[in-house]
């Protein structure tokens, strides 16, 4: 090999080191970035008439593990779903009070008893017409805070819907920038430069979208990334798609106004939808999260109307009132005995706290055909029937955090499994740079001694 040969053959190697250094230094500087995957140097050695040269960048490259990613999104959208029902359940739970009691009676249990404990009393001393007063106040303690509980249906409503549409802009605003993003990688793909920072602000976008949604990915040769739901509905293709809700009919539709509703089988957002649908096969689904909003509320309903039913039938007319099918928001002391408590009849007051006590209701009762509301308890008296709604959101609120619990576990894990194979170990990368400057000092001790042999060859032809 001539002389000129090695130094052209020094300098490329020495070119090929910086290019490594670039590389590992910027791995060091991005070790605690959570978005980012060690980057590599792919080398090759070309030939000049058939003598090999030194080795040369082909190209700069991230590790990968595309399985381990598609099994990391799949654990987000779980995940995602299950801290989504899971601050529902805990909605629901904390409007009835069940956070609150320290173990005691939830304000619905309180108003129950503080009725009991009156009818009691005046049965015990019927003459006292200060006691028929407070019969009838309690009375209305106890509608007031059914009706309280009812009133918060357009609120908890409106939250979700709000929540809805929050998720779909997100979505939306990252369906575009994996567009933009798709964009700039093909162009630099086909310049022969670097794409691998690019695709890992990619992956972020679609890892925002897997808590949404859920999503199965395919990249094509030209390194466009298209982007679906688990359940087919296309996210990103040629350009990225939109979506909108539509309250009145709990409808997703994308930019063509397809109803793709359907097609949002997983993350937060189908946890949303799924605990807003008031359908038949909702309400109807042993999964508590489904129709989770609609059962809440026809649950208040059959407390209102067995409370009202049992206490009626036992004192022989209406104590209470109600409207048929909204028997939570309309549950009231008849007017007949808020405007004249004297016209309780006190003698009645032991068969209703006899009824309260003794009537057993049947599951049809407590869980009607037309008012389906998620509850198995039967065979209970209306202070059974209370408890038991409170005990089915207490399980609710416990069955969702250990799932949760659970697949926050899986993700954590999956997420690591995939770190410890794509992201960058600062140790393994120093190792590296030692390794880089030692072969750069040693390829200048060849360039030096280059620089002596041709001083010495030209101080011969001297």
């Amino acid at each position: 090999m001539s002389l000129t040969a090695a130094l052209n053959t020094a300098l490329m190697g020495l070119s090929t080191i910086q290019a490594q250094t670039g590389v590992t230094s910027g791995n060091i500087a991005n070790a605690q970035n959570p978005n980012y995957t060690r980057k590599m140097v792919q080398l090759t050695t070309p030939a000049v008439g058939g003598d090999p040269m030194a080795a040369v960048v082909a190209a700069i490259v991230r590790a990968a593990a595309p399985n381990l990613l598609q099994d990391y999104y799949g654990a987000t959208a779980d995940y995602s779903r299950l801290s989504a029902t899971t601050d529902q359940a805990r909605q629901l739970a904390e409007a009835l009070g069940i956070d609150d009691t320290g173990g005691g009676q939830t304000p619905l249990q309180s108003r129950l008893t503080s009725f009991e404990d009156a009818v009691k009393r005046l049965e015990a001393t019927p003459e006292d017409t200060t006691l028929k007063a407070l019969v009838v106040q309690r009375g209305q303690e106890l509608a007031k805070e059914v009706n309280r509980l009812a009133s918060q249906r357009t609120t908890l409503q409106s939250q979700t819907q709000d929540d809805i549409r929050t998720g779909l802009d997100t979505l939306g605003d990252a369906t575009k920038a994996i567009a933009g993003l798709n964009a700039k990688i093909i162009g630099q793909k086909a310049a022969g430069m670097p794409t691998g920072d690019l695709e890992d602000l990619r992956d972020a976008e679609v890892a925002k979208i897997a808590g949404l949604v859920g999503v199965r990915t395919i990249t094509a040769e030209n390194g466009a990334m298209s982007i679906y739901t688990d359940a087919g509905v296309q996210l990103v293709g040629t350009t990225a798609q939109s979506f909108s809700y539509d309250s009145t009919t709990g409808t997703i539709r994308n930019t063509n106004g397809d109803n793709v509703t359907a097609g949002f089988s997983e993350g937060s957002l189908r946890a949303s939808l799924d605990y807003l649908d008031g359908s038949a096969g909702a309400l109807t689904s042993s999964d508590g999260n489904v129709g989770a909003m609609e059962k809440f509320f026809n649950q208040l309903n059959s407390m209102a109307r067995n409370i009202a039913d049992v206490v009626n039938a036992a004192y022989g007319s209406n104590l209470f009132n109600y409207t048929a099918g909204d028997a939570a928001a309309t549950l009231a002391i008849d007017g007949a005995f808020t405007a004249d408590p004297n016209t309780l009849d006190a003698t009645r007051m032991g068969a209703v706290q006899q009824a309260m006590r003794n009537t057993t209701l049947t599951a049809t009762q407590i869980n009607p055909a037309g008012e389906p509301n998620g509850l198995s308890t039967a065979n209970v008296n209306i202070f059974g029937l209370v408890s038991g709604v409170m005990a089915y959101h207490a399980r609710q609120v416990s069955d969702n955090e250990a799932a949760r619990d659970s697949a926050e576990n899986l993700q954590a894990n999956v997420e690591q499994k995939f770190r410890n194979l794509t992201g960058v170990n600062v140790d393994d990368e120093l190792a590296q740079l030692t390794v880089l400057q030692n072969n750069y000092a040693a390829l200048a001790q060849v360039m030096n001694a280059i620089r002596e042999m041709f001083d010495e060859v030209i101080s011969i032809g001297r």
